[in-house]
């Protein structure tokens, strides 16, 4: 729908964007992200609101396919805490879709 610039957002809006902000209110969350090129181990680290630390190796990572190391290093983690962006490489990574692709909208559980 186009606006013009004035135009104000609608009560039926302001209610449609509460009603999908508590559909991901409890998802979790990336608090920290860090690129780690290690010889022989590139690998992705996240640590999730949650308490769940990930490692994900650079190949399970097609964003990274054709990045240097230094280009999967300088990474950002998106406003919202949902996403992970690499500026130089114009692509990124989408918490909710990589676990639902990855695990299933279930956490896995470590075995005792």
């Amino acid at each position: 729908m186009d606006r013009h610039p004035n135009d104000l957002t609608t009560d039926e809006e302001i209610d449609e964007a509460i009603e999908q902000a508590k559909l991901i209110a409890d998802e979790p969350r990336i608090v920290d992200a860090a690129y780690r090129p290690e010889p022989g181990l590139e690998f992705l680290m996240l640590k999730l609101s949650d308490g769940r630390r990930m490692l994900i190796p650079r190949e399970e990572l097609s964003e990274l396919k054709d990045a240097t190391p230094e280009q999967a290093a300088d990474l950002q983690i998106g406003p919202h805490g949902v996403d992970v962006w690499w500026p130089q490489l114009d692509d990124g990574l989408y918490l909710p879709d990589f676990l639902e692709y990855r695990w299933g909208k279930e956490p896995r559980r470590v075995a005792a």
